[in-house]
């Protein structure tokens, strides 16, 4: 008998939220730079604001600035995202040197918004992870938002940048070398 008696309510709970879970997307690319390099370049928010698709209009906004741009750090995210205008504050709650950055939205439209970027050294290149997770209000019209419209926009963004700062972090390492190697 599989009646929902026989498996409990807990049972079909869990497996409607399985069902309509939410955004949880994640990326990732080698970089042909050392692991320092990229984590310094990511560990300054300005930089990868500005690595966003163009129409997102991303801008970041320092509020409180801890030594290092570390764990306390509080920015003001702006931007446009799937045409739509949207604002919060980001705080970074960890930072693993060479490993790990978090940050997690304090306010805004989304119920819940934490942007982890992992970082991991293969061979002197950069493997980095960009992973967003997300839950929208209004929990089945935002599932069908995200499904439709959000995710899309979400998968661009995080594509674009990757690629973006990638350009940007391989273009400063080989003039690094090319300076070292005049010298």
């Amino acid at each position: 008998r599989d009646s929902v008696a026989s498996r409990g309510l807990g049972d079909v709970y869990k497996r409607q939220r399985i069902l309509f879970k939410m955004g949880k997307v994640s990326t990732s690319i080698i970089m042909e730079a050392p692991v320092d390099d990229v984590f310094m370049y990511y560990a300054r928010p300005e930089h990868v604001a500005g690595h966003f698709p163009k129409e997102s209009k991303m801008k970041v906004v320092p509020i409180k600035i801890t030594e290092g741009w570390g764990v306390g750090t509080v920015m003001r995210i702006i931007g446009e995202f799937g045409g739509k205008a949207m604002q919060w504050d980001s705080i970074t709650c960890e930072v693993t040197k060479n490993k790990k950055i978090v940050s997690k939205a304090l306010n805004g439209p989304f119920k819940k918004n934490v942007i982890t970027v992992k970082f991991e050294e293969i061979n002197n290149t950069t493997k980095v992870t960009f992973e967003a997770d997300y839950v929208l209000p209004y929990y089945i019209i935002g599932v069908i938002i995200d499904r439709i419209r959000l995710r899309k926009y979400v998968i661009k963004g995080m594509n674009t940048s990757l690629q973006e700062v990638k350009n940007s972090v391989e273009e400063k390492h080989k003039e690094e070398i090319a300076i070292k190697s005049t010298n």
